[in-house]
């Protein structure tokens, strides 16, 4: 499981050794499998990061903050170099089939993914690489600076896409994950009204 993602996205560690501590998620497809091959491990040079169990729920903390309509409803699993964070969404995942919920703090969206895990690492992310995981801009942005090491750094969008900001080098810094949901959390609840 995970050879195609794993081919195109070696590991850059190894993953820690951990163990599913929630039932319901070690129940849905390819979850446990995933745990083994990269909890604790960014994948890639930086491009992904899969949380541990641990780190998932500071991390559900953050998204919350930011997106408190999903209250009840995810289990962060990893995060992209640009600091967007993959969720199991309980509300939709049925059985043994996961389905996701992409948060994008720099542009205040949710989008739902209908996948089970091992299709949205073998198929999506491979498939189209530069929606799920922003390899366009990290290959632009990795030709002059340095990916930050995840999990508690990304590249954010100094202006963010809902204020006008572009999606582009040039409106992207190394920031301090927690600092950048937070801020960029807040903005997004400001202009909702």
């Amino acid at each position: 499981m995970y050879e195609n993602f794993l081919r195109q996205y070696p590991p850059d560690n190894a993953p820690s050794v951990v163990a599913a501590r929630n039932e319901r998620l070690a129940s849905l497809s390819g979850y446990t499998e995933l745990l083994e091959v990269g909890a604790g491990s960014s994948f890639g040079d930086g491009i992904l990061y899969v949380h541990t169990p641990e780190e998932a729920e500071e991390v559900a903390q953050l998204i919350l903050e930011a997106f408190p309509e999903f209250r009840g409803r995810i289990a962060p699993l990893a995060q992209d170099w640009l600091g967007r964070q993959y969720a199991i969404d309980l509300l939709r995942s049925t059985g043994d089939q996961a389905s996701f919920l992409l948060f994008e703090v720099g542009s205040g969206e949710a989008f739902e993914i209908d996948c089970g895990l091992p299709a949205l690492l073998d198929d999506e992310f491979l498939g189209d690489p530069d929606t799920f995981l922003g390899a366009d801009l990290y290959a632009e942005w990795t030709a002059e600076h340095a990916v930050p090491t995840p999990p508690r750094r990304c590249v954010g969008f100094k202006a963010p896409l809902f204020l006008g900001g572009h999606g582009e080098v040039a409106n992207l810094e190394d920031s301090d994950r927690s600092v950048y949901w937070s801020l960029m959390g807040q903005l997004r609840a400001a202009a909702q009204g």
